[in-house]
């Protein structure tokens, strides 16, 4: 058996550098220079900036959703013109290590908090005053948690010292185009009747209160990794928002940030955890994606843990199971989508232990199927880096495979196919193909239609590219 091996080892060498194998040698992302050209087909590769690269490379991240809405009765988020008071907020065990806890059982490197939601309830105490209109009376902005049962408390605070200790990325959420507080909807301040709670401003003070309030959560609390803008920006910030995203907190990804940002990441057009296969890194619509987009715009793909999209902590939810979640982890980070997962503390202020459990079920099965791979006796790739193999000395079994392509200077592979030989077989030298696809970008996961094999070797072969082809890693698993 080692001879046979020998011999299929030298003859793929034949094709090869020699050296380890060029995906092994990852290189430290470069500054973004928008897009370059093709040396091998002439065709423009959009190019990213380093932070969006080390935003992809984190693939799990929580989207933590504690706010007035959690009080509400019945409904997910603030409906209509509802304005619940002030009283209703409170966390009495509030402790948010122990949402940190949570989130490190289930893996994720980054956690976006919901600073303001449609409510209009803020977080953090602010110094922001506007006048009412039309008297032009100076008020503080006073729907915020230090009116609240729990006032003296900075949450976004307590959450950023938090994460801190425990090397978790951070960011904020805030609602731009829904504030019921200030009777703003589609980002309008609206001119009819005011419901229980609302106060009545201009167009102009809502825009200084939203960027006031902006400079504070991106001033206040260190470098962010995200800035979430669900919805999109109210209308006449734009402009104003780049310009302080620049100055406040350049490294930052925005989710909803295209044509304010670089650093722009984009929605993949559902909230059920299911990227389309493909998924490309560029292109700016709420999708798949386009290959041949001169901008390069990473997904994420945002869902819940409870079921029928529930965002808030609801008394009655139910949890989706392992298994819808397990299915979900590979229809997004297996598909080059980043994973966002729902993270919902209760009135309480802490995570219920039933939500802690299937965090920590999702994180070890992450964990156990894709901590460690099936290590090869041997690997090598051919010289012009489009065929990559790993070699057994002994028969392994193995049900699915991992590619990452490095995509410092853009993501160029458009299409590959993996074989396998298999350890039993009338024809020694028959390759077998158990996968085929498109777009790899930061990750595609296969999981093989036939099943666990029992193999001697493996290899990428890519079909199509328009640039050399560079790799992060080519791994197989056994998990089923």
């Amino acid at each position: 058996m080692m001879n046979i091996w020998i011999v299929i080892f030298l003859l793929f060498a034949v094709k090869t550098d020699g050296r380890l194998s060029r995906y092994q040698r990852y290189r430290k992302p470069e500054p973004s220079g928008q897009f370059r050209m093709s040396t091998l087909t002439g065709e423009q590769i959009a190019l990213p900036t380093s932070d969006q690269l080390e935003w992809q490379a984190q693939e799990l991240g929580v989207l933590i959703h504690f706010n007035m809405a959690t009080y509400i009765e019945n409904h997910d988020a603030c409906p209509n013109d509802l304005v619940p008071p002030t009283s209703r907020f409170n966390p009495y065990l509030l402790s948010t290590d122990n949402w940190i806890q949570a989130i490190m059982d289930f893996g994720a490197k980054y956690a976006v908090l919901v600073a303001k939601h449609n409510c209009g309830f803020l977080l953090s105490p602010t110094n922001v005053t506007f006048p009412l209109n039309p008297s032009s009376k100076i008020i503080p902005y006073n729907y915020t948690v230090d009116y609240s049962p729990v006032k003296g408390v900075n949450i976004l605070d307590e959450f950023i010292r938090s994460c801190n200790k425990q090397k978790i990325r951070t960011g904020f959420y805030y609602s731009t185009v829904i504030n019921n507080y200030l009777n703003v909807r589609q980002g309008y301040v609206q001119n009819d009747t005011l419901k229980e709670g609302q106060l009545n401003i201009t167009q102009e003070t809502y825009s200084n209160i939203v960027l006031s309030q902006l400079r504070e959560l991106w001033t206040n609390y260190g470098n962010l990794e995200e800035i979430w803008f669900d919805g999109g920006l109210a209308p006449g910030v734009q402009d104003a928002v780049a310009k302080m995203l620049a100055e406040l907190q350049p490294h930052a990804n925005v989710f909803g940030g295209i044509g304010i940002t670089a650093n722009s990441i984009r929605w993949i057009g559902n909230e059920q955890g299911h990227a389309p296969d493909p998924t490309w890194s560029t292109g700016t619509t709420a999708d798949g994606g386009d290959p041949d987009s001169p901008i390069f715009c990473p997904a994420e793909c945002d869902t819940t843990l409870q079921i029928f999209d529930r965002w808030f902590w609801g008394p009655y939810a139910l949890l989706r199971s392992l298994q819808d979640l397990i299915d979900v982890y590979h229809r997004t980070v297996g598909r080059n989508c980043l994973l966002m997962l729902d993270l919902t503390p209760d009135r309480s202020g802490i995570i219920p232990s039933a939500y802690a459990n299937r965090y920590k079920e999702l994180g070890d099965f992450i964990r156990s199927c894709y901590g460690t791979s099936v290590v090869p006796s041997f690997q090598n790739s051919s010289l012009d880096f489009m065929t990559y193999m790993l070699m057994f000395n002994a028969p392994v079994s193995v049900d699915r495979s991992v590619i990452q392509e490095d995509q410092t200077r853009g993501q160029v592979i458009r299409a590959y196919s993996v074989t396998v030989l298999l350890a039993i077989s009338k024809d020694q030298n028959e390759w077998i193909q158990v996968a085929t696809g498109t777009s790899i970008g930061n990750k595609k996961i296969d999981l093989w239609k036939k099943g666990t094999l029992l193999i001697r070797a493996v290899k990428l072969n890519i079909t199509k590219t328009i640039d050399v082809p560079v790799l992060k890693s080519f791994t197989v698993h056994l998990c089923a």
